[in-house]
């Protein structure tokens, strides 16, 4: 790996504990949004925030500004026409138990869905169709939990 490269991942992993530190800190955590702490946390791009704090760093990102936009654009087409998926549609769509579309596993659409869940897009009907009893693997349950910071863990 180039020493470039090198220095480029050991700045995202700095900006990425000092984002979840800030978020950890109980006074400091009102600072940050719960999605933007989650998507540092999951190493997700957050599409949804312009900011600097990431853009700089986008290539450092384990589930790719590519794979949230595809998975957030499609879904939110879908939605606006009052098409519902549940959450194994999705799955057949990406063909993420096979041979993953762009690389979007199972992992990638949990982790999406859930910093979607936390930006609060969506409707309900959305994310009951999604999470529809028996349509989706029992990982996928924690999509619209409640956030909690002590979920959040710096190793």
């Amino acid at each position: 790996m180039s020493d470039i490269k090198n220095i480029g991942k050991a700045l995202f992993n700095l900006q990425r504990f000092q984002i979840l530190q800030t978020k950890l800190n109980p006074d400091t955590s009102h600072l940050l949004p719960n999605d933007y702490a989650y998507a540092w946390y999951e190493k997700l791009y957050p599409i949804v925030e312009e900011n600097a704090l990431h853009e700089d760093l986008e290539q450092y990102f384990s589930i790719t500004k590519e794979q949230v936009d595809i998975i957030t654009s499609y879904a939110d087409s879908e939605w606006l026409k009052k098409k519902y998926y549940t959450f194994y549609e999705y799955e057949d769509r990406y063909l993420s138990r096979r041979d993953p579309i762009k690389g979007i596993t199972r992992h990638t659409l949990i982790a999406v869905f859930r910093y979607m869940y936390l930006r609060n897009t969506f409707d309900e009907k959305f994310w009951d169709t999604l999470l529809k009893p028996m349509e989706y693997p029992t990982e996928a349950g924690g999509i619209t939990s409640e956030f909690k910071s002590e979920y959040l863990y710096l190793i």
